[in-house]
């Protein structure tokens, strides 16, 4: 018997050296650390996280790095939202006809919700995407169903800079190629992101190159500066600015043109306020219009007059006519639908 056991020892002893090494290697080595991160990743968000794009900035932790996964709605309308180091991820396929709610809780309040003085910026790569540097989002418009994919990032200031932004803009491209992949979404999309180029800046009013381009501004001598970004028609989100630098500076009107979720977001259901309702309208300190673009719902331009703004409705009208006009044409819509002189006291 004293044999036996001694041989059983001389067997289990090695197996549990070599085990215990085993778990070893497998706890602290950098090969190790890259296959628990692998292994959470199958099965985290569903499998839409990247590998390489989200280990810049998670440093392959399964803990900090991938430290919360829900999913919110039911049925059609479930989408996803997962935190990648300290930026919150939403992923979503939204339909088409889907609208807002100022009552409820929808995919739409995850886009492009915290603020920054960054006007977007057209990512480039042959992507329909923007960043401004805290928020950076992918759409892709599926041919083979009414419904547009979204990859919204939101980050904060510890991101808001060119390289994070580019990484970031990675990072949401990523996941739109394993999300349409998954989700049967059958999109054009693009390569690498290239350089973010720097954010825009006041300038002076006259000379409007990018997406203020036509805006009739000379003339008003309410407006002293404008602030714009490259006028490129593949990013979901267009800006221009208006400004004043009298008593300090503060702009006076922005406009905005908004395509796909990023249009949708601005409806609401007809019987809610606030929102977007109808092809075009225009009230006291706002008006809209609407045009139909390719495989998506239909888009929205609108012109808003702030508090430090004495809004002209002859003003707002011209204004949104010129800036709607250059971007409709842009993002290849038609049929653009302004708002009518004789429907001036109330939206439609």
């Amino acid at each position: 018997m004293k044999v036996i056991r001694r041989a059983v020892l001389c067997v289990v002893m090695p197996l549990a050296l070599i085990v215990a090494a085993g778990y070893g290697w497998y706890m602290w080595s950098d090969t190790g650390k890259g296959w628990r991160y692998e292994d959470k990743l199958a099965t985290y968000c569903d499998g839409l996280i990247p590998y390489n794009e989200s280990a810049v900035f998670t440093d392959l932790s399964t803990e900090t790095g991938l430290s919360r996964d829900e999913q919110n709605g039911f049925g059609d309308d479930r989408f996803n939202v997962c935190w990648v180091a300290d930026m919150r991820m939403t992923i979503a396929l939204i339909p088409n006809n889907a609208v807002n709610s100022s009552t409820a809780f929808t995919v739409f309040n995850m886009l492009h919700e915290d603020s920054t003085d960054t006007l977007p910026m057209a990512l480039g790569g042959g992507w329909h995407g923007y960043t401004d540097m805290r928020n950076t989002a992918v759409v892709l418009s599926c041919d083979n169903k009414p419904a547009s994919l979204v990859v919204s990032i939101a980050g904060d200031e510890s991101h808001d800079n060119r390289r994070e932004a580019r990484a970031m803009g990675e990072l949401a491209a990523g996941t739109a190629r394993k999300a349409a992949d998954r989700w049967s979404c059958k999109a054009e999309q693009g390569g690498r992101i290239p350089t973010v180029p720097a954010p825009a800046e006041q300038s002076v009013r006259d000379a409007p190159v990018g997406t203020c381009k036509g805006v009739p501004i000379r003339g008003n001598d309410e407006i002293h500066w404008i602030e714009e970004t490259k006028a490129t028609g593949t990013a979901p989100l267009d800006n221009c600015v208006l400004g004043e630098t009298k008593a300090r500076s503060e702009p006076l009107y922005w406009l905005e043109a908004a395509f796909g979720p990023y249009a949708q977001r601005l409806r609401t259901a007809t019987d809610e306020p606030d929102g977007l309702n109808g092809n075009a309208g225009i009230d006291r300190d706002r008006a809209w219009a609407t045009a139909a673009c390719p495989g998506t719902a239909r888009e929205i331009f609108y012109i808003s007059a702030t508090e430090y703004a004495y809004p002209r409705k002859g003003f707002l009208l011209a204004s949104l006519r010129a800036f709607a006009e250059r971007s409709a044409e842009q993002h290849g819509c038609t049929g653009l639908r302004l708002p009518g002189v004789e429907r001036d006291s109330e939206p439609s």
